[in-house]
């Protein structure tokens, strides 16, 4: 049911107002709880875990990872 709703108000940034009346949890649990069973389902299919997990990371608060090259300015000497 998690994933059912998590899909369906994704494009409307999640739905946070109907999180407690559905589940019983705050937005923050709630998004606790959808990251980790992201993890669990290997048949949700990649772009949707994409979209949910970067949802998640959001709405946590959680600083985007950004992968950079090395450029060490000692490099080469």
């Amino acid at each position: 049911a998690l994933l059912d709703f998590a899909v369906q108000w994704a494009p409307y940034d999640g739905g946070d107002e109907h999180i407690l009346p559905e589940f019983g949890l705050v937005p923050t649990d709630f998004y606790h709880r959808l990251r980790c069973l992201l993890d669990a389902q290997p048949k949700i299919d990649a772009g949707t875990r994409r979209r949910l997990k970067s949802l998640c990371t959001r709405k946590l608060g959680y600083p985007t990872v950004v992968q950079q090259k090395s450029t060490s300015p000692n490099r080469g000497r």
